[in-house]
């Protein structure tokens, strides 16, 4: 079914994974033990001008449709701010008979088709591994930086 909906324009080709080092959440930040705390997704569906959003937390699951528009612009930078995006092709999808949990890291995991990961950085390498592209860089100047886990964890 996923491959129908690529197929006829309604899934984005690429998808931005937005890894943010804060969270609102006391429980996220503390299981997150690692440099990021939160992971979501941004895609561009170029047949229906339109951003999607796709994000899921401890409240719930959120998609959202932004039409593309300079408004949307401001918004969608706003989303980015000091956080690190990557770019990536998602895989394709492989059948999986059993899928661990349904917060954001394993949500945009099964998204883009990576090996499922339980914490936000353990999903950036894999990303990274699968040459996923670092487009913003968040609060750090390079992309070495970016790339790399710091403070040694993870």
């Amino acid at each position: 079914m996923a491959e129908k909906n690529k197929a006829a324009g309604f899934e984005p080709e690429v998808w931005f994974l937005v890894f943010r080092e804060k969270s609102e959440s006391r429980l996220a930040r503390w299981l997150s033990f690692g440099r990021f705390k939160h992971v979501f997704a941004i895609g561009w569906v170029s047949s229906q001008q339109v951003w999607l959003i796709y994000e899921v937390s401890w409240d719930g699951a959120t998609v959202a449709v932004l039409p593309d528009n300079e408004s949307t612009a401001f918004e969608l930078q706003a989303l980015q701010a000091d956080s690190v995006t990557l770019a990536i092709v998602p895989r394709l999808k492989k059948r999986r008979w059993f899928r661990i949990g349904f917060w954001c890291v394993p949500a945009m995991a099964h998204l883009v088709g990576m090996p499922c990961a339980l914490r936000p950085d353990t999903l950036f390498r894999h990303c990274r591994r699968h040459n996923a592209e670092v487009v913003t860089y968040g609060s750090f100047q390079t992309i070495e930086e970016a790339g790399s886990d710091s403070a040694g964890r993870g």
